[in-house]
């Protein structure tokens, strides 16, 4: 196992994790800077801000798994592509979820 795919093991590992807590619904888990000033439905937003977190979590978790099969030096273009292009679809698909809260 290459060290880019423990590290985007990793790296999607903690944002599954902190998506999960977010499910809990506790508003102030979430750091200030990303917040809506004062949403009608606290626990509505969080645990769809939490979903929005694991979507993003699958851009590093799908670059690891692609990174695992051939050599190192082969799959580092498609292992960032496929990176670039999760993050890219989960800030679309992921800005459709939290519409309702802006």
């Amino acid at each position: 196992m290459n060290p880019f795919s423990v590290l985007m093991f990793l790296f999607a590992g903690g944002l599954f994790l902190y998506g999960a807590i977010l499910q809990s619904g506790d508003f102030d888990l979430i750091y200030k800077n990303y917040r809506v000033k004062a949403p009608k439905n606290k626990k509505a937003y969080t645990k769809a801000f939490g979903k929005v977190i694991a979507l993003v979590g699958l851009a590093p978790c799908l670059s690891g798994i692609v990174a695992l099969f051939g050599e190192e030096d082969r799959m580092a273009l498609p292992a960032m592509a496929v990176l670039i292009a999760g993050i890219i679809a989960a800030i679309v698909i992921g800005s459709g979820w939290m519409k309702d809260f802006s």
